[in-house]
């Protein structure tokens, strides 16, 4: 009898055991599917976010940098903004994507900034005279012309059907602008960006750009910018322009290049930063004089050479335009077409027999 119980025990036990680690086997088996399943989820996450994070956007035509699809497709303006010290300091400046910097008269520059969602830009200027050869550069961009009067060497060419201009002394067209107390004329007017947009809207001005309207530059890849192992060293660079007396001073940290004219950090008014740039593009080009001995002369088309600086580095590079309203385009050593990193862009335009004055270091 007790044999019996010692048997009928020992299989009671066994059993147990056997529940025990029956238990056992499925909690770890429960627990290592989940650890499996775990991994596959993070990584869906992971690629959800990132086919996310640019939803909407498309890169822009002028600087490389993403945006959202309503700007993009839209044309940006190229506004006329006079450079004088009692000019400076601009507003809406720091807007711009793309900034041309061109002698007039007397050795003092004038400012292009072409603008993307201007319309969002409640104060843009001082607005300033046209001078034809910035035309020639607007045009590369499918860009809506303003300035607030011209030169009579202007004159025929703003006439043109191609030439989408916002004159700011014309009557209809003076709605977009108005004169400021702050400063004395002819430093004091500027434009409404909303009332450009209204403006361009009412005389029937293609909005948006055209079909198989291209970038204007060719951009690297954030990822992969484009360093320019072979350059120069460039931290600081003077186009030579003497009354204005531009620098660029790069900024190793921020990777951008700061402005400073007259001897001071070059603002923007309304918001007060320093402007700076990713890319500078110095462009040698003949410069004369007109008839009157004063207007000056531009050969904006043909070819030349000039300099391309971005990172801190410098190289030369060569320029060709076809026709006035061509796009101009920017070539490193062995012909390939430069290029620029995504960021903004600074083009300085400066007269080849003066080139001598230009100081990259």
């Amino acid at each position: 009898m007790m044999k019996g119980k010692v048997v009928l025990f020992s299989i009671a036990v066994c059993t147990v055991f056997a529940l025990l680690c029956g238990c056992g086997k499925k909690e770890v088996t429960k627990q290592e599917t989940t650890e499996k399943k775990q991994p596959v989820v993070v990584e869906e996450q992971q690629q959800e976010e990132v086919k996310d994070s640019h939803a909407g956007k498309v890169k822009s035509k002028l600087t490389g940098l993403w945006i959202k699809k309503s700007v993009a497709k839209k044309r940006p303006i190229a506004f006329m903004m006079g450079n004088t010290n009692e000019a400076a300091p601009q507003s809406g400046i720091g807007k711009a994507s793309v900034v041309y910097e061109i002698p007039v008269e007397g050795g003092i520059t004038r400012l292009m900034a072409l603008i993307e969602n201007y319309k969002r830009v409640k104060k843009i200027g001082s607005a300033r005279s046209c001078r034809y050869y910035f035309v020639h550069y607007a045009m590369e961009y499918d860009a809506l012309y303003c300035h607030f009067g011209q030169s009579k060497y202007a004159k025929s060419l703003l006439a043109q059907r191609a030439v989408n201009n916002i004159n700011g002394l014309e009557n209809l067209a003076g709605k977009a602008y108005y004169r400021s107390n702050e400063r004395k004329a002819p430093h004091n007017a500027y434009a409404v960006g909303k009332r450009l947009y209204e403006y361009a809207k009412s005389c029937g001005y293609r909005l948006n750009y055209r079909d198989g309207q291209k970038r204007h530059f060719r951009f690297a890849d954030k990822q992969h910018p484009n360093r320019l192992k072979n350059g120069v060293s460039a931290k600081t660079v003077k186009p030579g322009y003497p009354i204005d007396n531009p620098t660029f001073t790069y900024s190793k940290k921020k990777g951008l290049y700061y402005r400073s004219q007259y001897h001071k950090p070059h603002v923007d008014q309304e918001i007060g930063k320093q402007l700076s740039c990713k890319n500078i593009i110095i462009q040698y080009v003949s410069m004369g004089l007109f008839d009157d001995k004063k207007s000056l002369t531009l050969k904006t088309v043909g070819s030349g050479d000039g300099m391309f600086i971005t990172n801190g580095k410098a190289i030369p590079i060569t320029w060709s335009k076809q026709d006035t309203f061509a796009v101009t385009h920017y070539y490193g050593v062995g012909g390939k077409e430069v290029k620029l990193n995504p960021g903004k862009t600074w083009v300085l335009i400066v007269d080849r027999s003066k080139r001598n004055l230009v100081s990259i270091q």
